[in-house]
């Protein structure tokens, strides 16, 4: 067969024969990359990828995890210009499809305009191949629902769980430590513990326990670790999917940073003042380092501006005409400016609302919802972005553990394995970058926290200021978070 690659599921013996009575060669550590030579047999004869010597011989090949064909089981529906979306939402209910099957209607999940071209003929009938898709898996969809009837979970249930049933399971994750239990129940017998490098095989049931008190819903898995295969139940609020990474796309390859998103297009407009140019020629390590003359009214480099760059590319303002505003608006944002001290929480919310953002606060703990890349995919959905709090060293280089805090907008993430690429905005450097999630969020050692917010995206007209200019915001007594800078 031809040579595939893939990753170990967690910690595995290598043996020198596909027995378990054969010395072992090495243990290889979870999600490691291995080139799968042979995979005929139970076990599998394989070698390691990235060792220097390679090290070759035989793991149990459900301790292989390999990239799965794509699935398409409802059509996606072209939008044009490069846009496409589901023809059925995976998160929709299973109550709520069996209502529009039976009802005869045309699919209500698309756009009001694709719906008229459909009415007109312009566009084939989504709704028919929807129906003609549940009726070729006839046997499978009965099978399924049944199960979910059986646990009165219909209203709770999503069609995502079907998808899964039918592609042959999916690959998890667990943010973490946690038992694989024999049944779905806290109080079962735990034959495995499942760590947070590990991958897990969820096989697409799900089972919902009202008796336990926190974790009600349970996802069925497989498990193999060293030279054991475990099957059991696990907390599905703690486990995420597990995306294989590819060549172009493993977080551990500094390079790929350039490869996995497109920066020619910024998702944010850029603040472009004349002050950045003035900063760059005088040699400041740092773009955001500016003179504020034209805002202030007298000259004043300024070394704290990132939460104030970072609200001024959401608003899509320059940051001189942002800082103009600000100042009318505040009674003590021109006292912080030429104390040229970093920003509180309190301060970016005063900024966000002088420019006419609304926000949502979020705070992401380690130990109860971590900053997992599905936390933020789920904040990113329907066009928002995160402004948020991180660290920078001297250079402007990002890093979650620096002293020096600052604020960066993160615009986009691309999840790989348990971790993500994120694209952001940083001020520091007035660009776009990537970096890995777990080098601008400290996901598992410490809080998170920042603002939901729509931006105002490149070329669109900034909307108005929510206030009159003689409206006076939060006064200084009110300021009693950390500065960031």
């Amino acid at each position: 067969m031809n040579a595939v690659y893939g990753v170990t599921r967690s910690s595995v013996n290598l043996r020198t024969a596909p027995s378990l009575k054969s010395s072992v060669i090495e243990a290889l550590d979870p999600q490691e990359d291995i080139q799968v030579l042979d995979d005929s047999h139970a076990r599998a004869l394989v070698q390691t990828a990235q060792r220097r010597p390679p090290a070759k011989g035989y793991i149990l090949k459900s301790a292989v995890v390999q990239p799965a064909a794509n699935l398409q089981i409802f059509p996606n529906v072209d939008l044009g210009n490069n846009v496409a979306i589901p023809s059925v939402p995976p998160s929709l209910p299973l109550s709520t499809f069996e209502s529009w099957l039976a009802s005869g209607d045309e699919s209500p999940w698309l756009p009001a305009d694709y719906l008229d071209g459909i009415r007109k003929g312009q566009h084939p009938s989504v709704g028919e191949i929807i129906r003609q898709t549940v009726s070729d898996h006839r046997d499978q969809w009965d099978a399924w629902v049944a199960e979910v009837q059986s646990q009165h979970r219909e209203d709770t249930c999503t069609l995502d769980e079907w998808l899964v049933v039918l592609a042959g399971g999916r690959e998890m994750w667990s943010f973490r430590t946690e038992r694989i239990f024999t049944d779905a129940s806290q109080h079962a017998a735990a034959p495995a513990w499942v760590s947070r490098n590990d991958v897990l095989h969820w096989n697409g049931h799900v089972r919902r326990n009202d008796q336990e008190p926190k974790y009600k819903l349970w996802y069925g898995v497989e498990f193999t670790k060293l030279d054991r295969q475990f099957s059991g139940w696990y907390k599905a609020d703690l486990m995420h999917e597990f995306v294989i990474p590819t060549p172009d796309t493993d977080l551990t390859i500094p390079g790929n940073s350039k490869k996995v998103f497109d920066l020619s297009r910024p998702l944010v407009r850029l603040p472009a003042d004349p002050e950045f140019d003035a900063a760059r020629k005088a040699g400041r390590i740092a773009a955001q380092y500016i003179d504020i003359r034209r805002a202030l009214g007298y000259g004043l480099v300024q070394h704290n501006l990132c939460g104030e760059l970072c609200v001024a590319a959401l608003a899509g303002l320059d940051i001189i005409p942002f800082l103009t505003k600000w100042i009318a608006n505040s009674r003590s944002a021109k006292q912080l400016l030429a104390q040229d001290r970093g920003t509180t929480t309190l301060d970016i919310q005063e900024m966000l609302r002088v420019v006419g953002k609304s926000y949502e606060f979020w705070r992401a703990e380690p130990s109860i919802a971590p900053l997992t890349p599905d936390y933020l995919r789920k904040g990113l959905a329907g066009g928002r972005m995160a402004l948020a709090a991180t660290g920078v060293t001297g250079a402007g280089l990002i890093r979650s553990l620096s002293r020096v805090r600052h604020w960066v907008v993160v615009e986009d993430i691309l999840p790989v394995s348990n971790g993500a690429w994120v694209r952001l905005y940083n001020p520091f450097h007035d660009r776009e970058e990537v970096y890995p999630l777990e080098t601008v969020f400290s996901t598992f050692i410490s809080s998170s926290i920042g603002w939901w917010v729509e931006p105002t995206l490149p070329g669109s007209v900034p909307p108005p200021p929510s206030l009159p200019s003689s409206v006076r915001l939060d006064s200084p007594q009110a300021r009693q978070l950390q500065p960031v800078g």
